[in-house]
């Protein structure tokens, strides 16, 4: 970034960043033809290959090399290697033939094997890949057996090799240039009206620090996303990869699979070839404990109805604030987040490139049920882009695409689709939170999903169930010990199942993310949120929110019967804003 722009002070009122020159409209779409072309280490060719070579000669080299398996497709032999877990076997098979030793040369296989079996090789030093790492193979010793061409014609093997080779610096290289002036121009205070489909930016001090700052932000800007932007080089922590290996290189992270400390996770980041590389994505580890210290959110972001979910006597809050570390390449598919939450996402080192779609638009390439219960994406974010997935999103009227450069924050409104790709070794953190303006669409998800809520601990429910029952003086509450005793007797029911069908039976842990558990009564968390807003003053938010959700309910019932339904079988006042409330463990509920 030019010096000059770091010295230039952000005006702050909003009405002094309104546009006064509109930028061209360009084309975001990318060539998918020449996207990493390059040629497989071991010679392997796409499937479509076969189509042109199909002759003699080839068919008989294949079946001198795999013998009496030539019969079979290549997707049937892959099948086959993937359920053998003896590593000498696999080694010992890799051998036999060329072609055999490509179908073994796949890092996936290995990757599975590893993760089986961590605890007997997360000691050995990390050597580029998974199999090289397993059969202890320094990368400059391992062999390139080239196969002659067209003689192992395979997508199985060819496409993730393809996919991590991706260059999306190169890919994504027009919408980059764009980005980078939008950021400039931000940062001098000269944005001006944006094209379609791009993601404003908006200066932090144009919001000021006062409430109706706030409600400025729960009025105009809580329903589509933005980049919040700052010009001070200090406001964030300065965290680089060298600083925290140096700090913390042997904390244990969360990176999906695995496990591992920073100093091995910093050997994997500088050499691996997997298709989708792992995404450190850490909560609660001792680090990450001190790290939380060292940063106070946006101002407009502090508000958050679940922080009641914690206090002096119970915290049965889910979890809410990560630090993400990853490789160029590395991402997250399509998702929501959990509990209809809306989250702020900072980028402290790299760029991340965006692609965000309305709750009620569904993604290219992705699909779910009618519920969003599951939600399906067949392929990674490599070949999602590759796959012509990319282009489609574009298309779409309401896509918004953007790109946050270090020192700059994504707002995500809640139930918003996002996808999210690190164009370069990546560090941030992010942090979820309900502001009073998404108050509804929480109540709504807890009422009316309550299958799909994750994050909440049955132990911490029960720790704040028992101080509810004693602070109140509710008689109905006295309906909480019983519910409470029954979900004790199914947990020890459980526990009692488990210890007579032995080792390897499934049990219920008190101590196990609810969203992670079948055959789990449903737990009160809508009726404890709402108790504790009320609690807390809150009465008349509540009353608003739940007004809004029953409009919803009475939309949603019409959508799915075709028929209307009185307002009353629905809702009541005292159903909306009154301090009762109840709920049952009925099994016909559980997930």
């Amino acid at each position: 970034m030019p010096s000059e722009i770091s010295t230039v002070v952000q005006e702050p009122p909003l009405k002094r960043q309104r546009a006064e020159h509109v930028y061209p409209t360009q084309s975001r779409t990318i060539s998918i033809l020449n996207i990493a072309n390059k040629q497989h280490p071991l010679n392997v060719k796409p499937s479509g290959n076969s189509l042109l070579s199909s002759t003699a000669e080839l068919y008989q080299r294949r079946k001198d090399l795999l013998g009496k398996l030539s019969v079979l497709p290549n997707e049937i032999i892959l099948f086959i290697i993937s359920h053998v877990s003896d590593i000498g076997s696999l080694l010992s098979l890799s051998h036999t033939s060329r072609i055999l030793y490509a179908f073994l040369y796949d890092d996936e296989n290995w990757k599975r094997i590893y993760v089986s079996n961590i605890g007997q090789f997360e000691k050995k030093p990390w050597l580029g890949s998974w199999r090289n790492t397993i059969l202890a193979i320094p990368q400059e010793h391992d062999a390139k057996l080239q196969l002659e061409n067209n003689l192992l014609c395979c997508d199985e093997l060819y496409r993730p090799y393809q996919c991590s080779q991706v260059d999306y610096v190169k890919i994504f290289s027009k919408i980059l240039k764009e980005e980078e002036m939008y950021h400039r121009d931000s940062l001098l205070g000269q944005l001006g009206k944006l094209p379609k489909g791009r993601i404003a930016r908006i200066s932090e001090q144009s919001f000021g620090a006062t409430g109706d700052d706030n409600d400025q932000f729960n009025t105009k800007y809580h329903d589509v996303p933005f980049i919040l932007t700052d010009n001070d080089p200090n406001r964030w922590p300065q965290w680089t990869f060298t600083s925290l290996f140096e700090r913390f290189p042997h904390v244990k992270f969360r990176q999906e699979a695995v496990s591992w400390d920073l100093q091995r996770y910093g050997q994997y980041l500088k050499q691996n070839r997997d298709e989708n590389p792992l995404y450190l994505f850490d909560c609660n580890s001792d680090a990450m404990k001190q790290l939380r210290q060292e940063y106070t959110p946006p101002h407009i972001f502090q508000e958050d109805l679940f922080q009641l979910f914690q206090t002096a006597h119970f915290n049965c809050r889910p979890d809410h604030a990560w630090l993400i570390m990853g490789s160029a390449r590395s991402g997250s598919t399509f998702h929501k987040d959990p509990n209809s939450t809306s989250a702020w996402n900072v980028a402290i080192q790299g760029r991340k490139l965006w692609i965000m779609l309305p709750p009620d638009v569904q993604p290219p390439g992705v699909s779910t049920d009618d519920e969003e219960s599951e939600v399906t994406s067949p392929v990674g974010i490599a070949e999602w882009v590759i796959s012509g997935f990319f282009n489609d999103a574009v298309k779409i009227d309401q896509v918004q695409i953007g790109v946050t450069f270090p020192g700059e924050c994504m707002y995500v409104p809640a139930g918003w689709w996002h996808s999210v790709i690190n164009i370069d070794d990546s560090i941030a953190i992010t942090q979820n939170f309900v502001p009073r303006s998404k108050l509804p669409h929480v109540l709504n998800f807890f009422k009316n999903k309550p299958s799909q809520i994750s994050g909440f601990r049955i132990k911490e429910i029960k720790q704040c169930l028992d101080v509810l029952i004693q602070s109140s003086n509710d008689e109905s509450l006295v309906d909480y010990a019983a519910k409470l005793r029954q979900l004790a007797d199914v947990i020890e029911d459980e526990a009692r199942a488990g210890a007579e069908a032995g080792a390897g039976a499934r049990v219920i842990d008190d101590d196990e993310d609810c969203g992670e558990i079948e055959k789990l009564p449903r737990l009160p968390i809508f009726e404890i949120f709402r108790q504790l807003l009320i609690a807390a003053g809150k009465e008349d938010l509540v009353g608003e929110a739940m007004s809004l959700v029953a409009k919803w309910e009475l939309k949603e019932h019409q959508l799915e019967t075709g028929k209307s339904k009185k307002w009353e079988d629905l809702t009541s006042v005292e159903k909306c804003t009154g301090s009762t409330f109840a709920f049952d463990f009925n099994e016909s509920d559980s997930d």
